[in-house]
């Protein structure tokens, strides 16, 4: 007898396409917790920066009607109250502010944690709702990955490819796995080592290793689709957004707290060009520049990694995703 898989929800996208402020509703609307799959927003401290928009998980206005007059699946229990004359809903969401910036994480204890929080929530008789960007945090919890395979002899291996360039390993990994190449962050080392790392291993690509594991929940994969063009034009206002609202600030706040140079380059995208212009390497104009181009870069990454699962719902508005997850809740 086949054992019944919990039901997940996921919503996916590019950066800068909304998709938390369409969770925070369909979780309203389905007595729903968020899981945030986002590699940066596990770190305290880093919110302008990495768009937590906690904000956007505070319902108020008509929601306080809605529960009122009880249209609205939320238990009273899953709410807070906030202060101030009007009642406000907070939709409970797990896997932010997690952690110091200072603290080593992965995408292995991502997964862990992960899972960890959907049986929490599945336990309380709540939707969970996976919502984030970060396509590899996503498939390592919908696509089960092992990441207890590929240790046979690693220590060795690690060894001999610590002392290659990262021009070096991106032309071992293209060679070996051309799938993967093509998806992975080619600037991030630590990502194209361990792809490189898996075939030395185990003598399979990454890209087939991902495939070969059975999910552990039925899944509904929804994503947030828009032309490039305007999720260009949505980086572009949303960077100048949260520069007014103080991201060089925060990132001189986390330097004056011990976080390194290093460190912030490693987070990549705002940390790594801001640090560049706070260090007087480029200016601040070219960091603009520098950085709109390459959160760009970066969305067109994040579509093409989703592309390639033809299992993802693509949709644009609210109302097709509040019908997309009634037909699955009731199968």
């Amino acid at each position: 007898m086949n054992k019944i898989k919990p039901k997940l929800v996921v919503i996916l996208g590019p950066t800068a396409t909304g998709k938390t402020k369409l969770a925070t509703k369909l979780a309203a609307d389905f007595n729903g917790e968020i899981i945030s799959a986002d590699s940066r927003q596990v770190f305290k401290g880093m919110d302008i920066g990495t768009g937590k928009d906690l904000k956007d998980y505070v319902l108020a206005g008509q929601v306080e009607k809605r529960v009122k007059s009880g249209k609205l699946s939320f238990k009273t229990d899953s709410i807070k109250v906030t202060k101030g004359s009007k009642t406000s809903y907070q939709v409970p969401y797990h896997l932010i502010d997690i952690i110091r910036p200072m603290t080593p994480f992965n995408v292995a204890k991502y997964q862990k944690l992960a899972k960890m929080a959907i049986a929490e929530v599945v336990g309380k008789g709540r939707l969970p709702l996976l919502v984030g960007g970060t396509g590899l945090y996503i498939d390592a919890v919908i696509k089960n990955y092992d990441f207890a395979a590929g240790t046979t002899g690693l220590k060795e291996i690690r060894e001999k490819l610590n002392k290659l360039s990262l021009p070096k390993l991106l032309g071992r990994l293209k060679k070996i796995d051309p799938e993967t190449f093509k998806v992975i962050d080619q600037k991030n080392r630590r990502r194209v080592q361990r792809a490189v790392e898996i075939f030395e291993t185990t003598g399979i690509k990454k890209s087939v290793s991902d495939k070969m594991h059975q999910p552990d929940y039925e899944l509904l994969v929804l994503g947030i689709d828009f032309p490039l063009e305007k999720i260009y034009q949505k980086i572009d206002s949303r960077l100048e957004t949260r520069i007014q609202e103080g991201m060089i600030k925060e990132i001189k706040k986390l330097r004056r707290e011990g976080v390194s140079w290093k460190r912030l380059e490693e987070f990549g995208l705002e940390y790594r060009y801001v640090s560049r212009y706070l260090r007087g390497l480029i200016s601040y104009e070219e960091m603009l520049e520098q950085l709109k181009n390459e959160i760009h870069h970066f969305a067109k990454r994040q579509l093409t990694w989703f592309k390639r699962n033809p299992e993802i719902v693509w949709l644009n508005n609210y109302a097709t995703a509040k019908k997309k997850i009634k037909e699955f809740l009731k199968k």
